[in-house]
């Protein structure tokens, strides 16, 4: 009896050895395959037939997108990614005097707007703050002078930046999200990176695995002392660029209990009612010679080609926050890339996916939620109860940023000093 245990274990080895040997060949092979292709070269498809083949695409995701949503109802139709919110926080964009370089749309001039800014956990069903997860950095800047890209009936005069703190996305194709959605629909999320029955190994995407499982990350110690990453490209004025916000600093909430499913709410919080907070917000033009493909989003630009370079300050005051209008308010906005001016239009086949995507299932649940909100603009319009906050400046005093005499880390460094 135990010889034919011990067989049938030893066969299981060698099941298991030849799986993981051809796991770590494959993996190998996409890095490396990939990282040696060009990235675009099989995203940049401008005919007719790719064209439509993409809509048709999109308005499938959208409705995978609507039934994901009606089907995790909680009774409240929440939002397809990021529904849980830690908090809708008031704060001010404050634009510096830079380089001429970056003077185009809300850059144009040194300015400081009213904003919100709403973090969240990425995971739905969503998980407990403890938890391994993508944490998200949503701000709405109000008041943003020039042409919109929307039309006027879908716009106002805001500039919206989605970040994660993540660099890439794992997604490469349009086709690839909708077999995505449609399985995460169905439950079985991971049947898209392993195949249905998880057998077969020229089904796999290991590398668009590592990527996704990168992108879930331990909890920093507030939403307040992380990075974010818009991951996907935009225009500013004639460059290419991604956008990132970097906390001052490592904002931390001693005595909060990392156990509690809420601490992140609970930290910014504690954080928000004894001090003030802020962000570096900074972008990094693409260099043409460099691997810094448009298309590609799961490709990180390098920042020795490019360093990102601080060009806005983040501030958030000392506030309260985790009130129920304030909350109520914040489910009711309307995050979207496409929130903006001409001269910082989104990039990419995934950015075109977003727009459509976006207003169709933010439009989706608020009507079914009973809730209306246009696009605010101040904090005033949002809530009454701030109409009788001072007006922010119109101009703060300028920084010149000459990032070609200095390296990252002074770049850093001085902003830092001249705050």
């Amino acid at each position: 009896m135990w010889n034919k245990i011990s067989k049938w274990l030893k066969r299981l080895l060698y099941f298991v050895a030849f799986y993981a040997l051809m796991a770590a060949v494959i993996f190998a092979w996409q890095m490396v395959s990939h990282r040696l292709s060009d990235p675009d070269a099989d995203l940049v498809d401008k005919s007719e037939l790719d064209t439509q083949n993409r809509l048709t695409q999109n308005a499938a995701i959208i409705e995978q997108v609507r039934e994901f949503v009606t089907k995790n109802r909680t009774p409240q139709y929440e939002r397809d990614a990021h529904s849980k919110p830690h908090g809708c926080v008031r704060a001010t964009f404050e634009v510096f005097d830079t380089q001429a370089k970056y003077n185009y749309g809300i850059f144009k001039k040194a300015a400081t707007y009213e904003a919100w800014i709403r973090f969240s956990n990425g995971s739905v069903p969503v998980l407990d703050d403890p938890k391994k997860d993508a944490r998200g950095m949503a701000i709405k800047v109000m008041g943003v002078p020039g042409e919109q890209l929307l039309p006027p009936i879908l716009s106002g005069a805001t500039q919206d930046f989605v970040m994660i703190n993540s660099p890439a996305f794992f997604i490469r194709k349009i086709s690839d999200y909708l077999d995505l959605e449609i399985r995460t629909t169905q439950g079985k999320p991971f049947t898209y990176f392993l195949g249905d029955y998880y057998l077969n190994p020229f089904k796999w995407k290991l590398r668009e695995l590592y990527l996704g499982l990168g992108t879930r990350k331990k909890p920093p110690a507030t939403p307040l002392s992380a990075q974010y990453f818009s991951m996907s490209p935009y225009k500013l004025g004639p460059h290419e660029i991604k956008y990132s916000a970097k906390a001052c600093e490592d904002i931390q909430a001693p005595g909060i209990n990392r156990d509690d499913p809420n601490f992140l709410r609970e930290a910014m919080k504690k954080v928000l009612k004894r001090q003030d907070a802020c962000f570096q917000f900074m972008v990094q033009v693409r260099d043409p010679e460099a691997r810094m493909p448009i298309e590609d989003t799961t490709v990180i630009w390098s920042e020795k080609k490019s360093p990102f370079v601080p060009i806005a300050r983040v501030h958030i005051p000392k506030q309260e926050f985790d009130t129920p209008d304030q909350n109520a308010m914040c489910e009711a906005l309307s995050f979207n890339v496409w929130h903006g001016v001409k001269e910082m239009q989104p990039l990419s086949h995934v950015n075109e996916l977003r727009r459509d995507l976006y207003m169709h299932t933010a439009a989706y649940r608020n009507v079914r939620n009973g809730v209306h909100q246009d696009e605010p603009t101040s904090w005033c319009d949002s809530l009454s109860k701030y109409c009788d906050e001072p007006e922010p400046l119109e101009v703060i005093e300028p920084i010149v940023i000459e990032e070609e005499e200095l390296g990252v880390e002074e770049v850093e460094a001085e902003a830092v000093i001249e705050e």
